[in-house]
């Protein structure tokens, strides 16, 4: 079963969440094999708004967005997940949980 975890974005600026890779064990994985995709959109039924870039580093992979992506979200609540494809292609789904997009004020 995949975690749980609520993310904000800002509208209008750069997004980066960084998530820790666990094994069952709570042991560091070694992430360099394994692939990742994650995904947001409004609900579940509808078509995919965007795909997140995804850094690896270590252990850790980051969630990103571009200031010119979250400027086009309206703000609200919207869902995501994120995908792992083990080397042998076992797809687990490792994270899930709502995206709030945020208005943002001031205007550069």
């Amino acid at each position: 079963m995949a975690s749980r975890a609520n993310i904000y974005i800002d509208q209008g600026t750069d997004f980066r969440t960084t998530i820790e890779m666990f094994d069952a064990d709570d042991d560091e994985l070694v992430i360099s094999t394994y692939d990742f995709f994650a995904s947001m959109k409004k609900i579940y039924s509808t078509t995919t708004l965007l795909n997140f870039a995804i850094e690896k580093s270590g252990n850790d992979i980051t969630l990103v967005l571009t200031d010119e992506q979250t400027a086009s979200f309206k703000p609200g609540k919207y869902q995501y997940d994120v995908i792992m494809r083990k080397p042998t292609g076992e797809l687990t789904k490792v994270v899930e949980g709502l995206a709030f997009v945020v208005d943002t004020i001031t205007e550069v």
